[in-house]
Order: structure tokens, then C-alpha cells, then sequence
């Protein structure tokens, strides 16, 4: 028999990790996880989910997605019983049973070696058996579903099971599906499953431009049903230099690659340091939609001494000779004490930037903060440091 939860629980062992764990870092709900590594399949509301599930979890612990999709394939082909009426007929004579027993023999060798003779043949049967489920599936959706479509700036609403949202976005609309409902919110996102908590939110850019397009938070949990806020990231009338000076300005009507959206969950939790709002002083490095982390370059073209301060850390020191290189990250803020900061070319966030004059001690604060009207938009900003 091939089996496949040993291999995934094997793989998660071998990592260190927990069920618990895989939870909180793949999106994926326990009982899923555990019906995996169970082999108790018929648990999934649909095939199609159960193998975005196999996917995610494979790739989660360094297995090969394909090669454990086509597994579960084999799996459920040995799994399918043999028709009754071939294994309760009685034969009227010993010659008419002889040739029941081999033609049985025949087919059961012929799909035997269909399936070991290569990945095409199983390849074939593995995409007929998903264009049966898509079928079922869509027929499911146009009987039971409630097609809601957002065209509001921000809406609260309560969702139930079944329900499809329907993203109007440059003339095309994106689906977001309503899959489960229970200690987590299921959904699906251009088929591919995701599961969002209450301490959670999910920032969706689906034309993957670099700008979020879509929030979406899981407010509360009632009976069979899912209180959500749906709030547009992107104002389409926004000109592109107020989002970033690196962004490329594309086209709106130019046919886009068909791609799958990027999906960004974040926990709320990341979120409870408070951002102060821009100063009117200081110069704008960068400003967006998403808060990354802030990563300074330096290459130096003289001597040039450099201490800085990572977050909340200790302070840090580096004497740089000629042609040296200094990279630093930080999440919230960095500040810089330099000598001779004329002397390297320095760039934070991929933007050039200028300390100071030569032989100049510069003391510089760079930080995130919010827009002043759009608590939305983010503003790198570098500045004096008053110590």
C-alpha cells in the first residue's frame, strides 16, 4: 500500500516541528493537518482544496509537492474497490470462471502498469480525475452559492459558508470563496486554500503590482457564519510618485501575465507597537502601502567611521577603510552616528541617500511613520537625531 501520512509526520519529526507549529506557519488548520498525516481524507469539503492542502504542507516540510500529489493519486486508484458483481459472479462452469479470472487478471495488470510504467499515464488519470471534480465543484457553486460583489470603500458584513466575494479591479473581477467556517475562517483565493484566524488580517494584491489592493479581517465568529471587514488598500486615482519613486508606472490597460495573486497574512499581533505620524521635517525616503524592514548599503570610498543603533539595541561600531562594505537591517528604526559620511555611497531601502559633508559628524534617525490623512500609508523618513 502506499501511504502517505508516515512520509509527511516522518518529515515534520525529522524538522522538529509540531502539529502546532505547522498550524501557525503554513495557515493550515490543525484537524487538516492531522487528517494528512492520518490519511483520513474525507474530511476536506473537495478534492481540489485537499490537494492545495498536500501542496503547502509538502513544500512546508522540504517534500516535493508533485512527487506527494501523484502519491495520494496512486493512493486513492488502490483504494477504489473492485466492482461486486466481478468478485460475487459464480461462474456456471470451470472454464467460463477460468476466463472471469483472467480477464480480471488482465485489467488489474493493464492499471498496474499504467501506473508504474511512467508519470505520463498517471499524469493523465490524475487530470481527468480533477476535471471531473472542477465540474462537480462549479455545478455545486452555481446552485448553493451567494455571489457578493465589494465596490465599497470598507464594509463590515457576516458571511456564511458557500458565499463567493467578487473584487471588481480593472475591468476584471477576482473571486475570494467562503470554504469553512469554524475555529478558523477557510478560504480560497484563485484556488489556492488559506485559513485566517481572528488575530489576523490578509492584504491581497491580486494584479501584483506592488500595491495591496484588498484587507480582509475575521472580526468575529458566529453560528455558522463569519462577521468580515472588507477595505480597499489601493485609491486608483492615486498618482504612482505618491506611492514610491521606484515604482514603475504600468500601464492600466496592458494585458498582465496570468499570475496568482500575492497574499500577505499578518498577525495583529506585529502590529501593536504604535507608528507615530510623519514629521513636516526630514527627507521622504520611500512611502507605501506595506511596512518592510529597512536595510541600509554603505560602500565606502575613504575611511569613515560608522556607529549605529538596530531597533532597541546596543549600540554598534565599524571603522571602514576604502572600497569596505556595511550592510544593517532593521524592522522600526535605525540610528546613525557617522565621521566623514561623504566618504561612501549610501543607500537605504535601495535609495541613495547623504549623510553629510566631509569630515562632518552626522547624527541621523531613520524610521517608518504613518500618513498624516491615510493611517493606511507608510513614509520612510531620515531625519536629525537629537540625542
Amino acid at each position: 500500500m502506499n501511504q502517505i501520512g508516515p512520509v509527511f509526520r516522518e518529515a515534520r519529526t525529522r524538522s522538529g516541528k509540531t502539529i502546532d507549529d505547522a498550524t501557525r506557519e503554513t495557515k493550515i488548520a490543525k484537524k487538516y493537518l492531522n487528517a494528512i498525516e492520518n490519511e483520513n481524507f474525507d474530511i476536506f469539503p473537495g478534492e481540489t482544496y485537499l490537494i492545495g492542502f498536500l501542496r503547502n504542507y509538502a513544500q512546508f516540510l522540504g517534500l516535493d509537492p508533485d512527487e506527494m500529489v501523484l502519491k495520494y493519486k496512486d493512493y486513492k486508484i488502490q483504494e477504489q474497490p473492485a466492482p461486486i458483481e466481478q468478485l460475487t459472479a459464480r461462474p456456471k462452469n470451470t472454464k467460463k470462471q477460468f476466463l472471469i479470472i483472467l480477464v480480471f487478471i488482465m485489467i488489474i495488470s493493464t492499471v498496474l502498469y499504467v501506473i508504474l510504467s511512467g508519470e505520463k499515464g498517471e499524469r493523465e488519470i490524475a487530470k481527468e480525475t480533477e476535471k471531473k471534480v472542477k465540474q462537480e465543484k462549479d455545478l455545486s457553486v452555481q446552485q448553493d452559492t451567494n455571489i457578493i460583489v465589494f465596490e465599497e470603500e470598507e464594509a463590515i458584513k457576516d458571511f456564511k459558508k458557500g458565499d463567493i466575494i467578487e473584487f471588481p479591479l480593472r475591468n476584471k473581477k477576482h473571486s475570494i470563496s467562503i470554504d469553512g467556517i469554524d475555529e478558523n475562517l477557510d478560504l480560497s483565493i484563485a484556488d489556492i486554500p488559506f485559513s485566517l484566524s481572528t488575530d489576523e488580517h490578509m492584504e491581497i494584491d491580486f494584479d501584483r503590482d506592488g500595491r495591496k489592493d484588498l484587507l480582509i479581517r475575521a472580526n468575529r465568529f458566529d453560528e455558522g457564519a463569519v462577521n468580515l471587514t472588507l477595505k480597499k488598500l489601493y485609491k486608483t486615482n492615486l498618482l504612482d510618485k505618491e506611492i514610491s519613486p521606484l515604482m514603475e508606472k504600468k500601464d492600466e490597460d496592458q494585458e498582465r501575465p496570468s499570475e496568482h495573486p500575492e497574499v500577505v497574512i499578518i498577525k495583529d499581533d506585529d502590529l501593536l507597537s504604535p507608528v507615530p505620524v510623519a514629521p513636516k521635517t526630514g527627507f521622504k525616503i520611500v512611502s507605501s502601502y506595506e511596512k518592510t524592514d529597512i536595510n541600509m548599503f554603505v560602500k565606502t570610498k575613504s575611511t569613515i567611521y560608522f556607529g549605529y543603533y538596530i531597533d532597541d539595541g546596543n549600540k554598534e561600531e565599524a571603522l571602514l577603510k576604502n572600497g569596505e562594505e556595511l550592510s544593517v537591517s532593521a524592522k522600526d528604526i535605525l540610528r546613525i552616528t557617522a565621521a566623514n559620511a561623504k566618504g561612501a555611497d549610501i543607500e537605504i531601502n535601495n535609495i541613495p541617500v547623504i549623510l553629510g559633508e566631509s569630515r562632518q559628524v552626522v547624527a541621523k534617525v531613520v524610521r517608518w511613520y504613518r500618513d498624516s490623512e491615510n493611517e493606511d500609508l507608510y513614509h520612510l523618513v531620515i531625519d536629525d537625531w537629537e540625542k
